[in-house]
């Protein structure tokens, strides 16, 4: 057929606008790999004895294809225990496996480097302890989460950064959920 329908142009419309991008982009910088990891704790006491504890930490490897661009994988691994008196004792064990972008902001010469990351991965959450009246929560759950971030790091030296970063996990992928999974960690990045 001669004419190609709406669909079909838009997808070769967009094929063409994403090769020109990546096409465009610096790539004097591209090829660098970046190992790093981080740690966060956090703890909220409140009255009768009762407590919320959180300590997480993350370890990721990414490949810079342009100066701006990383594809990275990241494992966090996050143990919360809340603990009710007469009311419950849990704890939460959360593993999250997850394929992320991430654009940085300014050239990878400057001190200090914003970026904002977004990405999916799969969250295996293994809970155990007791409800008032004996009753145990689920054991096991296993789903696919959206992952948004936003971070900085700050350059120390040619192959080493201070970062910090907050990311939301949603869970079932819905934007709604931003609120309730979000880690702040503290960590280092090194390249080579």
């Amino acid at each position: 057929m001669i004419f190609e329908t709406t669909e079909g142009m838009m997808e070769k419309t967009a094929l063409m606008a994403a090769a020109m991008l990546v096409i465009s982009c610096d790539v004097a910088h591209a090829g660098v790999f970046e190992t790093g990891t981080g740690y966060s704790y956090r703890q909220s006491t409140y009255n009768g004895g009762a407590y919320t504890r959180t300590q997480a930490w993350n370890a990721s490897f990414g490949y810079f294809f342009t100066q701006d661009s990383e594809v990275e994988f990241v494992y966090q691994d996050s143990t919360t225990h809340e603990f009710v008196p007469n009311v419950q004792d849990i704890q939460y064990r959360d593993r999250v496996y997850s394929l992320n972008l991430v654009y940085h902001f300014f050239s990878d010469s400057d001190p200090v480097r914003p970026f904002v990351r977004t990405g999916v991965g799969q969250l295996n959450r293994d809970a155990t302890g007791t409800y008032t009246g004996g009753f145990s929560p689920a054991g096991r759950l296993d789903q696919v989460t959206v992952i948004g971030g936003l971070g900085i790091k700050a350059r120390i030296s040619g192959r080493f950064s201070i970062r910090a970063e907050a990311n939301s996990y949603l869970t079932g992928g819905s934007i709604s959920t931003w609120r309730d999974n979000i880690a702040l960690s503290v960590g280092g990045s090194f390249y080579f």
